[in-house]
């Protein structure tokens, strides 16, 4: 498991940033998301997880002041999330999901034009800055739309937080890069947390996840858990197994016609096992039968999303 982003613990009194209450927002007659009740304060890293279309992008722009939230009230470094949005907007770093920059000019204008917007006194010197933090001094004078995906998506971090916003609204932001700037985008992360910042980080992958020390997993537009990543992986109601064998991937079908399983996936030569507890006798019997071992193992995010999705879907049903 990944290390998690280190917290900002020295400060004696941590300022609530985001207070959420029963936000729920709708488009037309469908549900983006309902009854959602967060809080954030300050030197907080928030991991908002869950599977692709939970809501998660919708409660980022509902934070950032984008969208106007149809049900229930909250507050946002301050502003009323209702009254207050282009207050909101102003004052928090938001880093889209989508390609958000000015195609057209340069690394170096993006992120003058950007400083400008926010008031910087010295936008020149602040774009210089920044391109120099961000190792994009090659990419100066390049136009933003010819950048490859990866470095795209190190512009809109930097551009993000070119303000040094007290908030930062993360939606994917590892997405198309390499494990060197994975690694570089959550090191950047851990500091703005011990800074003082408050950072929401969206993401679908719930290993990365666990780098965060709170979470809230969304399911059909639901925060069905919150807690650290490891007390929202033990609130799911089902328990993990590892089958082991000289081949145990050939056992995932039969493993997954037992009533009870709830899914089954690869892990290393393992078949990993998330399941209804009151199968574990028979998924014993199943693993003696076939020459294998059953072990249980802790419950990750990963488990519990996948068991929170099945419980939604079969109350759709």
């Amino acid at each position: 498991m990944a290390e998690p982003v280190a917290q900002s613990g020295a400060a004696p009194a941590a300022e609530l940033l985001v207070g959420l209450e029963g936000i729920g927002k709708r488009y037309a007659h469908r549900v983006a998301i309902e009854d959602v009740t967060l809080a954030l304060r300050s030197g907080e890293v928030l991991g908002l997880v869950g599977a692709n279309g939970g809501g998660k992008t919708t409660t980022l722009r509902v934070l950032a002041g984008i969208l106007r939230p149809d049900e229930g009230r909250g507050n946002v470094l301050g502003f009323d999330l209702r009254r207050d949005a282009g207050e909101i907007r102003k004052h928090v770093g938001y880093m889209s999901q989508r390609f958000s920059l000015y195609a057209d000019l340069s690394v170096f204008e993006n992120l003058r034009f950007r400083a400008e917007v926010y008031g910087l006194r010295r936008p020149r010197a602040a774009a210089e800055a920044t391109i120099d933090d961000f190792e994009l001094t090659e990419y100066a004078r390049t136009a933003a739309g010819q950048l490859s995906g990866g470095w795209a998506r190190r512009l809109q971090l930097a551009v993000a937080l070119t303000h040094t916003p007290r908030l930062i609204l993360l939606d994917e932001p590892t997405a198309g890069l390499d494990a060197v700037w994975r690694q570089d985008v959550w090191r950047r992360i851990g500091r703005l947390a011990a800074g003082g910042a408050g950072i929401v980080v969206s993401t679908h992958d719930l290993a990365e996840a666990e780098r965060c020390a709170h979470a809230a997993l969304l399911s059909e537009g639901r925060v069905v858990a919150t807690g650290t990543p490891e007390q929202v992986a033990q609130s799911a109601p089902a328990a993990a197994f590892l089958m082991s064998a000289l081949d145990a991937h050939r056992l995932t079908r039969e493993v997954d016609a037992v009533p009870g399983v709830i899914a089954s996936y690869p892990q290393g030569a393992s078949l990993r096992i998330v399941a209804e507890f009151e199968i574990e006798e028979r998924l014993r019997r199943m693993a003696v039968t076939h020459d294998a071992t059953l072990a249980r193992v802790a419950m990750r995010l990963e488990d519990a999303a996948l068991v929170f999705s099945r419980r939604a879907l079969e109350g759709d049903a």
